[in-house]
Parts: structure tokens; sequence; C-alpha cells
């Protein structure tokens, strides 16, 4: 099975743990924040997902969010894992979650895939071969505008100032009111990837929530930078996404986080 295969059908059977216990959680629990919670699903799907790389590349290191890192290999490359991204919305009978699993090399993405089990469908990319959607070709969207976008902008209290958010809302408030939250980092990158939505700002995000929503967006013309236009650097703990496709990202940096700067 080749690499790209691999990853999705990881991702897959991943997704296929999870969709088997929605509305079926009986262990949970808390981890740093009241809100920060881990299931028995999160536990399996992490189990499998980690099972099949170090069986399959035992040279590979790997970073989960449970779990931590893990190995010592000497490939260069490493796995990083969400096996559950949206935990809060799986808990509460939401169904919008997805696994995300990404593979970098010097804290830079070279292959991702996104898996929303509930509604089947795989978001893929591998740098230099385009982002895909169940193998059709996606793209971020050619609206040019802030006027009737759909924004989702989010934060994590416990790590970022969010009344810097707020304010981010009422600036970007004056084109559009059209605004969401949906409760998974990864599966909104996927929305912009596939041009579901327009822009996405969020902050105090850690690399298992971004690793394989990076380079889809990438891969489908989009633009991933951190508020002062900087590219997204995996091995940090702390990580700001602005995303869009190349004109409401420019729009953004410029008139919206700069202002605040």
């Amino acid at each position: 099975m080749q690499l790209d295969e691999f990853m999705q059908d990881i991702a897959l059977g991943a997704g296929q743990i999870i969709k088997s216990k929605f509305h079926h959680i009986k262990k949970w629990h808390t981890k740093s924040d009241p809100g920060d919670i881990v299931t028995e699903a999160d536990e399996a799907s992490e189990k499998y997902v980690i099972d099949r790389i170090r069986s399959a590349y035992p040279d590979d290191r790997i970073l989960s969010e449970e779990s931590g890192a893990i190995g010592d290999g000497n490939s260069g490359r490493v796995w990083i894992i969400d096996p559950l991204d949206g935990t809060r919305n799986y808990m509460m009978g939401i169904p919008l979650f997805c696994v995300s699993i990404g593979l970098a090399i010097d804290g830079s993405p070279i292959m991702g895939t996104i898996y929303d089990a509930i509604h089947d469908e795989m978001f893929f990319a591998e740098r230099g071969k385009g982002a895909f959607m169940n193998g059709d070709p996606i793209s971020v969207c050619r609206e040019e505008s802030l006027e009737d976008s759909l924004v989702s902008v989010s934060w994590v209290r416990r790590k970022v100032d969010g009344q810097a958010f707020v304010e981010y809302v009422e600036q970007i408030s004056r084109d559009t009111s059209y605004f969401r939250r949906f409760g998974s980092a990864a599966l909104v990158m996927a929305y912009i990837a596939s041009g579901r939505i327009h822009a996405y700002m969020q902050g105090g995000l850690n690399p298992w929530d971004v690793a394989a929503g990076v380079i889809i967006i990438e891969e489908a013309g989009g633009v991933v930078t951190d508020f002062h236009g900087r590219p997204i650097d995996l091995r940090n703990q702390d990580i700001e996404i602005l995303t869009a496709n190349p004109a409401l990202h420019s729009m953004l940096l410029r008139d919206v986080v700069s202002q605040r700067a």
C-alpha cells in the first residue's frame, strides 16, 4: 500500500471507530480544563492509528493529542494526529467532528487527510499534487470581497486574549454578519479548502488541530499563515491561524489583524 493510500486507510478505520461509538459513549474524563474532554472514542481511535503507524513505519515519530510524542525514529518524518477533533460536539450529539492526520518534516506538512465519518467525506492532499475530497479535486472559493463572506472566528479562552477576537469580529462585521463557530478546527480547514467557508481565524491551537488542514488548504489554492503573515510551524505548541483565498487573506491581514497590532 502506498503512503497516501495508507494514510487515508487508517483515517477511514479510525473514522469508523468513532462513528460506531457516536451516541453510545459511556466513559469520558476532563483534561486541563472543564471543557477539554477525552472520551473512550478518542482513546480507541488514537490507539488504532498509532498501532498501525508504528507497525508500518517504525522509524517515523508520532505526535498525538492524547499520548503526546511517541518514538525516536530517525526518518525525519512526524505523524501528527488528532484522533477525534471536535470532541465537545461529539459528546453533545452534534455531527461535526473528524479524524485528522498530518505528516510533517521539519515543522512543515507534506501530506494530510481529514475524514468526516458521519458524512463520509475524505479530504486529502500531498505536497505538489493538489487537494481532493473523495478523490475529486477541490479548491478554495474565488470570493474577493468580505461582503457576505462566511467567516469562522474562534479562540481557546485559556490560551488567548478573547477580547482581541471579539474586536476582530466587530471589525469584520462592518462587511459581513455571516459568522460561524463549528467546534472542529480541522473540519473548518477542510471546509475552507473546499470553498464552503470563505475565511477562518483562530488562536490557541495545537499542531494536531491544523497539521492536515494546512497542506489541504495550500494545495487547494489557499493561504495559511499566523496573524503576522508567517508560515505555520507545526513544531510550535501555540498556533494561530489566518486562512482564506489569497485575496481575502491579504484583506484580513491588512485591514483587520494589523489594525490591532
